[in-house]
């Protein structure tokens, strides 16, 4: 493909004013829209090329600005241009200088044009064809390109007036489907904004269960670290104790058969609770269990023995209470399970003087007063009864005090006043009475469920019972029942109830008005002193 030289120089006629015309710089000239490069006037023929457009700038520009001309790039991918620019011409005129433009070209052709003119004919005739080519390829090209523009044109319009109506039939046609395709695009972006909404709160609401579930995750793995660590500490527990049981089960075997060759040993071959079958099985054991199950079978016999003992111990209370306290009843031919027993306490104490309310109650005026017990039934607590009867009768309780006025009980024991509020607990000179006569303690924590802790009830106090005993202001059931008092080691246990007040409950109203010092576990600030008891003559119940 032809290209112009890059290096030409302008001629002197040539001028850059875009005035002049619409080739410009390079001479094109224009008819009815189409656009080539001229020829000088009077020439015959002139060279002319197709350019790629690399080396005209200035066509650039020209296109720009629209002055006509296709000199600069298309955007149909080429650039149609002429490197020369001739004068004025009747049909193939340049829109550049009146004067020809003589290029180096040019005088090379005008001086041989005399002696080859048939040649020149035919270059010419080439010329024009080529010319009519180029002509009517540019008029394709421009009409597409006026067509895109005003397409172009028009959507920009209605993009700027949606709402304009246009005459043309075609564009009112896509004008109309424009307006359905943006409708449907309207309402599916609406749809889609709602379905955004909501997905961006169910987002939400996942991220808040997120947020819920991993501090839940954070709990249980702290609770996992801690149940690890507590799982940890039991199983070297329980290791250890294995350990301890193995050598406790070996120390067991060994203090059974170190001497069983010895007849003077430990073990007495057909002595009392050993048999030769009881050594042999000793020999014999090989596993844990067997020393469990020896364990557990030497524990039952045990107990059989305890039972043993209370029942007999309970036989022996009852019938030593007949016959120390009942036996003018029984050569009557009194029934035992007719029989009840009654006790009369002789209290001292301050007596409260309404004159004096806020007096010391140390120097309130002292009296007297009774408070009778009723014994429970002896078939129920033969063992409890029997003890305090005895202490009754053997005056042990003389010069002891009540000392505790609490909400729910009031208890007395071998317990001294020392003064302005302060006692001397278990004082020996009154303690020492119980303990020299071995009337201090019950040998076991006796009780029936036949007679309960109810309001108004005696019972003995501590494990084991005694000698304190205190009387129930309301009902300790409950609290002083099996299972109550948990601060002991066979919490399973109740405190002994062996006896109900029966008459003196004007003293216990007096004694409630004596102010307690509530600090101290509810402690009488005045001496409340059991003067006398006195076993009252048994009486027929029925």
């Amino acid at each position: 493909m032809l290209r112009s030289r890059p290096n030409r120089q302008q001629r002197p006629s040539e001028s850059s004013d875009e005035r002049q015309g619409f080739g410009g710089q390079r001479g094109g000239s224009t008819n009815n829209n189409y656009h080539y490069g001229g020829y000088p006037k009077g020439s015959s023929a002139g060279p002319m090329s197709i350019s790629s457009g690399a080396d005209d700038d200035d066509g650039n520009d020209y296109n720009k600005k629209k002055k006509g001309g296709i000199g600069g790039p298309s955007k149909f991918g080429f650039n149609l241009s002429s490197p020369v620019g001739g004068g004025k011409h009747n049909k193939f005129s340049g829109g550049g200088s009146t004067t020809p433009r003589k290029s180096a070209a040019y005088n090379n052709y005008s001086s041989s044009s005399s002696s080859s003119s048939g040649y020149s004919g035919a270059l010419i005739l080439i010329a024009i064809t080529i010319s009519m080519l180029l002509s009517g390829t540019t008029f394709y090209y421009r009409k597409m390109t006026t067509r895109a523009k005003s397409e172009l044109i028009s959507l920009k319009a209605q993009a700027r007036h949606p709402h304009e109506h246009h005459h043309d039939p075609v564009n009112n046609e896509n004008n109309r489907a424009h307006a359905q395709a943006v409708s449907e695009l309207k309402k599916k972006l609406s749809e889609l904004q709602g379905e955004l909404s909501r997905a961006t709160v169910r987002n939400k609401d996942m991220e808040n269960e997120l947020v819920k579930t991993n501090k839940i995750y954070e709990r249980l793995e702290e609770e996992m670290k801690a149940y690890d660590l507590q799982y940890d500490q039991m199983a070297r527990s329980w290791n250890d104790m294995v350990l301890q049981v193995k050598e406790t089960r070996q120390k067991f075997i060994d203090n059974h058969t170190k001497n069983r060759d010895d007849q003077t040993g430990g073990i007495v071959p057909g002595g009392p609770g050993h048999t030769l079958n009881q050594q042999r099985e000793l020999e014999q054991m090989e596993s844990m269990e067997d020393y469990e199950d020896f364990v557990q079978r030497r524990e039952d016999a045990l107990w059989d023995k305890i039972d043993l003992l209370i029942e007999k111990i309970g036989r022996d209370s009852q019938r030593e209470t007949l016959e120390w306290f009942g036996a003018d009843l029984l050569q009557h031919g009194v029934p035992e399970d007719d029989i009840s027993f009654r006790v009369d306490l002789e209290v001292e104490y301050p007596k409260f003087d309404p004159y004096r309310p806020d007096e010391n109650p140390e120097l309130w005026s002292r009296v007297k007063g009774t408070i009778s017990i009723e014994m429970a039934p002896l078939k129920l607590m033969p063992i409890a009864v029997n003890l305090f009867l005895q202490q009754v009768h053997h005056k042990l309780w003389e010069g002891c005090n009540f000392v505790i006025n609490a909400m729910h009980i009031l208890q007395a024991g071998p317990h001294q006043y020392k003064g302005q509020g302060q006692y001397s607990p278990n004082a020996f000179p009154l303690k020492n009475k119980f303990e020299k006569s071995r009337l201090d303690k019950m040998p076991y924590q006796e009780y029936s469920e036949l007679y309960p802790h109810t309001k108004y009830t005696v019972g003995y106090a501590g494990r084991p019972g005694g000698p304190d005993f205190y009387i129930n202001k309301v009902d300790n059931s409950e609290n002083h029942g099996p299972g109550g008092q948990t601060h002991h080691d066979l919490h399973e246990e109740a405190d002994p109830c062996f006896g109900r007040v029966v008459a003196g409950f004007e003293v216990m109203d007096e004694i409630n008005r004596i102010p307690v010092d509530r600090e101290k576990g509810s402690l009488l600030v005045a001496p409340v002193t059991i003067v006398s008891g006195k076993e009252m003559l048994p009486k027929q119940t029925k």
